[in-house]
């Protein structure tokens, strides 16, 4: 069998385990066919989305040869339309996944896509915007960033950046008071609080 069949079987293996033990909620399904919300857990530190496992055997197809040719002659330079599929242009740089710790206090962790050009440096910004979001969702009057966090997890076949931070929104009672400074003898530590 050549790499394409088995890359093609035990996907469709895959595939065919986890939709026997579960049931997506969104049955049926609105917007993709693949929930976008689901993983394999393979091993404690391994997991697959249903998307990177229904990706599978293009991406094996596409890599055929890759040792044996030069760029130019693999499949998927010649035909770029499933560079296109692969590469995903119009797709967002930062996936968040959002967690409620308590009742103000959030922690997110953002992944940034596999292949992309730029969009390194977005990261505290895209977790801002988040915490914004929340902030105005829920009727608070500021955030705080209590921890932030950058760095790149080491995967085959190509590592990927990720950034985690806890986010506590803050009403308008919990925010530090204006001082005048008349008196304070000393200029105190700012506070890192977000607000509009």
């Amino acid at each position: 069998m050549n790499l394409k069949r088995v890359a093609s079987l035990v996907t469709g293996l895959l595939i065919g385990l986890v939709g026997c033990t579960s049931i997506p909620p969104n049955i049926p399904p609105s917007g993709s066919i693949i929930p976008g919300d689901g993983k394999v857990q393979v091993t404690p530190s391994v997991s697959y989305t249903y998307e990177e496992l229904a990706i599978a055997p293009v991406v094996a197809w596409s890599l055929k040869g890759i040792l044996e040719n030069s760029l130019d002659q693999l499949e998927i330079f010649q035909q770029p339309l499933i560079l296109y599929f692969v590469y995903q242009p119009f797709a967002p740089n930062w996936s968040v996944e959002e967690a409620k710790l308590d009742d103000n206090t959030y922690y997110l962790r953002l992944q940034a896509k596999r292949f992309r050009i730029g969009g390194d440096g977005e990261a505290m910004m895209v977790l801002k915007r988040r915490a914004l979001q929340l902030q105005h969702a829920r009727g608070f009057n500021a955030y705080r960033i209590l921890d932030y966090s950058e760095g790149i997890e080491s995967s085959t076949p190509v590592s990927q950046r990720y950034s985690q931070g806890i986010v506590q929104l803050v009403r308008a009672d919990a925010l530090p008071a204006r001082s005048t400074g008349e008196d304070e003898p000393e200029a105190s530590q700012p506070q890192r609080v977000m607000t509009k």
